[in-house]
C-alpha cells in the first residue's frame, strides 16, 4: 500500500544513503553469485541473500517514499548514480538501453512520480540478470549438444571395435581351417597310393581353400567398406564439435574481455584493477621493484552531466580514456575505477616519474578539444599519486592516492598532487603554530 510522505517528514540525505547501500549489496551479491558459480540468477535469489544482509535490514526500518518535485530531483540523481553503477557490470549490447534510459530521465516529465526512478534501474537490472541465464543456458546446451555428439562418435567406435574382435576371430578360424585342409592332404598322401585318386582329393581340398580365401576376401571387402563409412560419419560429427567449440570459444572470449573491460570505455574495469593491483603489490613486496598508483577524475562532470546531457557526459569518459591510452606507456595499467574516476598503475615508476607522467598527462588532456556539434566542452582532470609501499594492501596506497585527488581538487583543480603534498600540507600548520 502506498503512502503520501510529507516532504518535511522525509530525510532526503538518510534516504539518499538508503538507496546507495541498497544498490551496493544488489552489486556485491551479483559478484558473489557470480563467484559461486550460479547457473540461474533470479531475483527470488538476491532477495534471499539481501535479507540476510544487516545493513539492508537496517534500512529498510522506513520503507515510505515521497512523491515532490523536490524530492524526484533528488531521486533522478540517486537514479543515475544507481544506473551508472550498473553499467560498470552489464555487457556492451546494453549500454544503449541505459542511455536511452538516462536520456529519457532527462525529461522531468518522464516520471510520474519518484517510484519510476527507482522501478526502471531495476527493470534493466532485471534484464541484465536475464541476460546472464542466457548465457549460462547456451553454454550447457552446447555442453548438451557435445555429450550427444561424443556418445553418437562412442556407437561406431565401439562398433569398429567389435568388428575388428570379430576380424580376429575370422582369421584365426581360417588359419586353423587352413591348416586343417594341409594335415588332411598329408594324409591323403599317405593313405592313397592312386594317383589320381589323390589328384581327386587334392583338389577338392584346393577347392575347398580358395573357396574360403574369397569368402574372406569378401568380408575383408565389406569390413573396409563398413571401416571407411564409420570414418566418414566420426569425421563429420569432429568437423561439427570443431565449429561448435570454436563459437564457444569466441563467445567465451567475447564474455572474458567483457567481464575485465568497462563497457563504455573499452579500457580495464574495477574487477581487472582489483586483480592488477594485489599482481603489482606481490611483485613490490617481493621484489621491491617501484610502482605507483595514479586516481583521477573528469573535473566538473557533474555540470557536464546538468549542461549538455548523459550522452556528452558519456562521450566525455570515452575521450578521457583514449586520451590515456594515448599518452600513457604501452605497460601502464588504465582502469575505469567507477563513475568518472580512473585508475592508472605506472610499474617501474616511483613517486617523482609518475608525478612527471602525471603533469604531461594533464597538460596533454587540457591542450585538447573535446566538442560536440561545433560547441567545445571544457574537459580537465585532476589526479592524486601514491607511490607503493612494501606494508601496503589494495586500501592503503589508494587511500593515499585519493586524498592526493582530494587536494588537488581543493587547491584549484586542473592540477596534480602526491601523497608527500598532501603530507606536507598537514605538517605546514604545525610548523605555522610552533613559529608564531
Amino acid at each position: 500500500m502506498n503512502q503520501e510522505i510529507d516532504l518535511k517528514d522525509l530525510d532526503l540525505a538518510a534516504f539518499e544513503e538508503k538507496v546507495y547501500v541498497i544498490a551496493d549489496e544488489v552489486l556485491v551479491i551479483l559478484k558473489e553469485l557470480s563467484r559461486e558459480n550460479q547457473k540461474q540468477i533470479s531475483s527470488k535469489l538476491i532477495a534471499e541473500k539481501m535479507f540476510n544482509k544487516d545493513t539492508v535490514k537496517c534500512v529498510l526500518v522506513n520503507n515510505g517514499i515521497a512523491s515532490s518535485n523536490t524530492e524526484i530531483d533528488r531521486l533522478k540523481e540517486i537514479a543515475n548514480v544507481i544506473l551508472d553503477r550498473f553499467t560498470e557490470l552489464v555487457p556492451s549490447h546494453m549500454t544503449d538501453k541505459f542511455d536511452t534510459l538516462k536520456n529519457m530521465f532527462n525529461n522531468n516529465a518522464a516520471a510520474i512520480n519518484a517510484k519510476d526512478w527507482l522501478d526502471s534501474p531495476i527493470d534493466i537490472l532485471r534484464k541484465y540478470i536475464g541476460s546472464l541465464s542466457d548465457r549460462n543456458n547456451e553454454v550447457e546446451e552446447f555442453l548438451k549438444q557435445t555429450m550427444q555428439y561424443l556418445a553418437a562418435i562412442e556407437q561406431p567406435l565401439t562398433g569398429e571395435l567389435a568388428s575388428q574382435q570379430q576380424k580376429f576371430r575370422d582369421e584365426r578360424a581360417f588359419e586353423e581351417d587352413l591348416t586343417s585342409y594341409i594335415n588332411m592332404m598329408r594324409q591323403d598322401c599317405n593313405h592313397h597310393t592312386d594317383i589320381n585318386a589323390l589328384k581327386a582329393a587334392f583338389l577338392n581340398k584346393i577347392e575347398n581353400i580358395n573357396k574360403g580365401i574369397e569368402q574372406k576376401r569378401e568380408q575383408d571387402i565389406q569390413r573396409l567398406k563398413d571401416a571407411e563409412k564409420t570414418l566418414g560419419e566420426m569425421w563429420e560429427r569432429m568437423n561439427e564439435i570443431k565449429h561448435e567449440a570454436e563459437e564457444i570459444r569466441k563467445k567465451s572470449q567475447e564474455m572474458e574481455f567483457e567481464s575485465y573491460h568497462d563497457a563504455l570505455t573499452g579500457i580495464y574495469n574495477r574487477r581487472a584493477y582489483d586483480e592488477k593491483i594485489e599482481e603489482i603489490l606481490a611483485h613490490v613486496q617481493r621484489y621491491d621493484i617501484p610502482a605507483t598508483l595514479m586516481i583521477c577524475d573528469i573535473d566538473f562532470f557533474k555540470k557536464i552531466n546538468d549542461k549538455f546531457g548523459h550522452k556528452i557526459g558519456d562521450l566525455a569518459l570515452k575521450k578521457l580514456a583514449d586520451l590515456l591510452k594515448e599518452r600513457l606507456r604501452k605497460n601502464d595499467f588504465i582502469a575505469r575505477y567507477g563513475g568518472e574516476e580512473f585508475a592508472i598503475i605506472l610499474p617501474h615508476t616511483d613517486l617523482n616519474g609518475a608525478k612527471i607522467a602525471g603533469e604531461s598527462v594533464r597538460s596533454y588532456i587540457d591542450k585538447s578539444v573535446f566538442s560536440y556539434k561545433g560547441q567545445k566542452i571544457p574537459l580537465t582532470i585532476s589526479a592524486g599519486v601514491s607511490s607503493f609501499k612494501k606494508d601496503d594492501d589494495i586500501t592503503t596506497v589508494f587511500e593515499r592516492a585519493d586524498k592526493a585527488l582530494y587536494l588537488a581538487k581543493k587547491s584549484g583543480r586542473n592540477l596534480v598532487r602526491t601523497d608527500e603534498d598532501v603530507l606536507a600540507e598537514a605538517t605546514a600548520p604545525n610548523l605555522l603554530k610552533q613559529n608564531h
